[in-house]
């Protein structure tokens, strides 16, 4: 491997880190979104069950 200057080898660790933060801070909100989705669907799926007791 050549050399490599201590500016390049900051500028890639920023990168880096700046991506991390983005792909983490992107997941973070897809997260939110499922567990969001799901609450509802259960929800939706106890109040049918719901009233499928109260008429039987």
């Amino acid at each position: 491997m050549g050399e490599v200057s201590e500016r390049t080898l900051h500028l890639a660790v920023l990168l880096s880190f700046t991506s991390g933060v983005i792909v983490g801070w992107q997941a973070n909100i897809m997260r939110r979104r499922f567990l969001d989705w799901r609450r509802r669907r259960l929800h939706s799926k106890l109040l049918e069950t719901q009233k499928k007791l109260d008429l039987a």
